[in-house]
Parts: structure tokens; C-alpha cells; sequence
């Protein structure tokens, strides 16, 4: 039988609600600080053994659904020709950020040399743990993954993007196709080591205005799902904070799933997507912050404003803040996991 989130993404019959959390593998952990403290996040990255170390981690302590490949949706960026750093302390940069259409035409596609690292950490995870765990594989989304390129790196309100969009329609659309053709094959690479889900991370997607948003973001998102061909595994999309007045757009990506953002009102976006999607979510992180009290509470009213008959996928409204004590990502956990539905409601 196939994993409990496996079957839960695919909307099959399930016995509870499974539960994982974005960025489970992170800064919250002691035994990722112990492996950061002596390996570059890059290298770690590129280093399977450690990456799937780390991976594991989250799985061993809390005995969550799903473990996630550890990596970062940068890499393929710096696969096809637009270097990507990571210093010490800020998020990621890219010297050489795109900024004009002559810079377009620098990006190139993907050397998989650079990438496969992924998928070793995914064969590793995949034999490791027992057929009841399911991986995920995962990479960014056609947009957000450009927005970084042009931004140069983070930003509140991708304003570089958003006026290259703008300025250089052309450009901008080419450097969508040449970015939505170049994770294709990285993400069937992943599905061929083993991954049984994978999820894409449109973060930024939504900073675009609607006209643009349908033009470029939801027609490259569907080319990449429709390119895996068929016999693929189901695909969860998370559209991005901010995108809760999109999901129906978002449905017609082709996504088994949609991952919501906190700021998403889950009863609401159940009544307006039906039995199209699943849905993933969406507690806000910052509760994980507080007291296990709080979040067993909060955790329960958000699996309780799940309608009856859906196989919904628990977790947060975005990654897992660096500062969350060990013991409320527990308490979150454990609360899913305990969590049974009317009887028949997931039949």
C-alpha cells in the first residue's frame, strides 16, 4: 500500500490526516545546527550522505508522514548559468543578477551535473526509510524561481521583477520558458530516484498583478506539471503568500494539491475549490512560537474546519520559523496525528 500522504495528495481513502511541515529540516534542530556549524549550506546541499542526514532528522524526532529532500530552490538557477551564494548571515545573492534582456541570454540550460545531488539524497531517503514514510521531492515554480534571478535575491516586494515584467515583456516570458523547461527534467529526475510527491514553491507568485499572474504565472506552472508526462507522481502546488484571492486559478495548474498560505481562511477555500484539489495547511508558524497549549488548540480548530469526506494534508501556512522550540513542533505533530474526523468522513 502506498504511504497514508501519498494516498491523502491522490484523495484516496485514508484513516487520519497526515502531517509534515515546510522547512522541517531546518534551524529549529539541534542536529542541523551541529552539521551547519561545520559545512557551508551549498556544500551541504551538494553533499548527499549529509542532506539526507538531516532529511531524517525531522522523521527520527517526530515521526511525521513525509520526509522532504533537503536542498534549496536556488540550485537550479545556479545550474543554468546564474551563480548563487549564500552568505554567513542574510538569505541568498546572486552577483550577477538578470536586469536587462542581454542578460536573458546568458541563462542556458541546466547542467544536471550540479544538480543531481538531489536525487542521490532522494535514493538514499527513499531506501532508508520504511514504505509508510513518503518523500518529497521538490523545486521552485517557474516564477518565484525568475524572481530570485532578477532580484538579485529576497526582497518584500520583488520590484525589479515585477518592472522587468513590465518593460521587457519578451524577455521576461523567454526567461519563463527557458526557466519552466530547465526543471522538467530536474524534478523527473527526482521522480526516477524515488520521490512519491513533489511540491512546487511559487512563494513569490502572487506580487504580480492578476492580468500578468494569468498570463505567465499559472500557464509555465501547468507546462512544467503537464512536462512530467504521464505516470507522474501527484504535485502539490503552494502559490504563495498572498494568493488566497487565486486559488481557483491555481486549480487549473493541474496540481493534485494546493498548499495555503496562513493568511488563506480554510473552510473558505474548501467551499470555493469543492473536490477539485486537495488542500495543504495551513496553520500561521508564529503559533509554534507560543505555548503547546495554544497550538494543540489551534491545530484542532483548523482540522475541524475541514469539511467531512476530504483528505486534507496538515501543516504550516509557510516554513517552520528557525526559533520554534522542538517540543511545540511536537505538540503540533502529535495533535494532527491524535486528530480523528467524524467517522466515514474520510471514507
Amino acid at each position: 500500500m502506498s504511504p497514508l500522504f501519498t494516498r491523502a495528495v491522490r484523495g484516496e481513502p485514508v484513516e487520519r490526516y497526515p502531517v509534515w511541515m515546510m522547512r522541517q529540516a531546518g534551524r529549529y534542530l539541534p542536529g542541523y545546527m551541529a552539521v551547519r556549524s561545520k559545512t557551508p549550506f551549498l556544500e551541504l546541499c551538494r553533499s548527499p550522505d549529509l542532506a539526507a542526514q538531516v532529511s531524517l532528522e525531522p522523521i527520527e524526532r517526530f515521526d511525521m508522514d513525509a520526509a522532504i529532500v533537503f536542498a534549496d530552490i536556488l540550485l537550479t538557477a545556479d545550474a543554468m548559468g546564474v551563480p548563487v551564494e549564500f552568505p554567513a548571515h542574510g538569505g541568498p545573492s546572486f552577483p550577477h543578477p538578470i536586469r536587462t534582456p542581454a542578460d536573458v541570454e546568458r541563462v542556458h540550460e541546466p547542467d544536471a551535473a550540479r544538480t543531481r545531488c538531489v536525487a542521490d539524497t532522494i535514493r538514499i531517503l527513499r531506501s532508508t526509510l520504511p514504505e509508510t514514510k513518503a518523500v518529497i521531492g521538490f523545486s521552485a515554480a517557474p516564477f518565484t524561481l525568475c524572481a530570485y534571478m532578477i532580484e538579485g535575491g529576497s526582497s518584500r516586494d520583488f520590484i525589479h521583477t515585477r518592472r522587468f515584467a513590465h518593460e521587457h515583456p519578451d524577455a521576461f516570458e523567454e526567461l519563463m520558458q527557458v526557466s519552466a523547461d530547465a526543471l522538467i527534467p530536474y524534478l523527473q529526475e527526482q521522480i526516477a530516484a524515488g520521490a512519491d510527491v513533489l511540491q512546487l514553491f511559487d512563494t513569490w507568485g502572487a506580487v504580480l498583478p492578476p492580468a500578468l499572474y494569468r498570463r505567465w504565472v499559472i500557464p509555465m506552472t501547468q507546462h512544467v506539471i503537464e512536462g512530467l508526462g504521464r505516470g507522474r507522481p501527484p504535485v502539490i502546488y503552494f502559490p504563495g503568500i498572498g494568493s488566497e484571492a487565486r486559488l481557483e486559478q491555481a486549480v487549473e495548474t493541474g496540481a493534485e494539491a494546493l498548499s495555503l498560505d496562513w493568511q488563506t481562511d480554510l473552510a473558505a477555500a474548501y467551499a470555493r475549490v469543492g473536490n477539485e484539489v486537495r488542500l495543504q495547511g495551513n496553520l500561521d508558524p508564529s503559533l509554534l512560537l507560543t505555548t503547546p497549549k495554544l497550538i494543540r488548540a489551534a491545530t484542532t480548530a483548523m482540522l475541524k474546519a475541514v469539511p467531512a469526506g476530504h483528505a486534507h494534508l496538515a501543516n504550516l501556512g509557510h516554513g517552520i520559523h528557525k526559533d520554534t522550540p522542538p517540543e511545540n513542533a511536537a505538540a503540533f505533530i502529535e495533535t494532527v496525528q491524535a486528530f480523528r474526523p467524524a467517522a466515514g468522513a474520510l471514507a
